[in-house]
């Protein structure tokens, strides 16, 4: 007996028959079952909130890093924000332009702060400032062009030109008309992002030679729409991102 023992404990794969004679039975060696692999956190995602100056932020980090945002004072369109973002564990950083409307100004900064995935970001600008901002869980609703669709009155505003009323239509194919308005129309597309969120990849081209932006001039940027209240907010940058616009409108 002692001796079938010490044979059982020396064999790994295989089982040893019991009893008076068994042979040898090839043991059932379950699979092995893989761990997942933690999902990395990331600072994506739609967020609003209050910079140290007052002014409310609308902020959307996308999935690869791109960052844009828009900010308002007073209910009326202050400026815009573009550069790129890294975040790793609870930490991120990045760098890129402030568009100020009121003043005229393009500003490289540079940032950096914390966050906590799908909850809060907080941030530190190179210049002083500083923003704490909330996650908009409409940010995880699939983009939808059916809800997109319909008439909008709103704000528009770009680089050089004081914000003017705008009617914007879009179709339910994604189709964008601006009716020209002294001399300047525009049109474009909107398309949902491969990453399900909800962000839409936005294209727009004015037409016209009064334009601010110049006539044929192509802008390319996000959109995002707030079903539940029914807002739409646009920012799209020239090629060289060294001007765009800014839309806010209500369906």
């Amino acid at each position: 007996m002692k001796k079938l023992l010490m044979v059982c404990l020396a064999l790994v794969l295989t089982a040893c028959g019991g009893g008076g004679g068994g042979g040898n039975v090839p043991a059932q060696v379950p699979a092995a079952i893989p761990t997942p692999l933690p999902v990395a956190a990331s600072a994506a995602g739609f967020w609003e909130g209050t910079a140290s100056n007052g002014v409310s932020v609308a902020l959307a980090i996308l999935e690869d890093g791109q960052t844009w945002g828009v900010y308002s004072s007073n209910n009326a369109i202050a400026g815009a924000l573009y550069g790129t973002t890294t975040s790793s564990g609870t930490t991120l950083t990045g760098s890129g332009k402030d568009f100020n409307i009121p003043a005229r100004t393009v500003d490289a900064a540079t940032y950096t702060g914390t966050f906590v995935a799908n909850s809060r970001i907080s941030v530190t600008t190179s210049n002083g400032g500083s923003l704490t901002a909330f996650y908009a869980v409409a940010y995880d609703q699939p983009a939808s062009l059916a809800s997109l669709a319909g008439s909008y009155v709103g704000t528009g505003v770009t680089g050089s030109t004081l914000a003017q009323s705008t009617p914007v239509t879009i179709s339910n194919t994604g189709a964008i008309s601006v009716p020209a308005s002294g001399g300047c129309g525009a049109t474009g597309t909107a398309k949902p992002r491969a990453s399900g969120k909800n962000i839409f990849d936005i294209s727009v081209t004015f037409n016209g030679n009064s334009c601010a932006l110049g006539n044929g001039v192509v802008t390319t940027g996000v959109a995002y729409f707030n079903a539940a209240t029914r807002q739409l907010i646009v920012l799209a940058l020239n090629s060289a991102k060294s001007d765009g616009f800014i839309y806010s409108g209500q369906k």
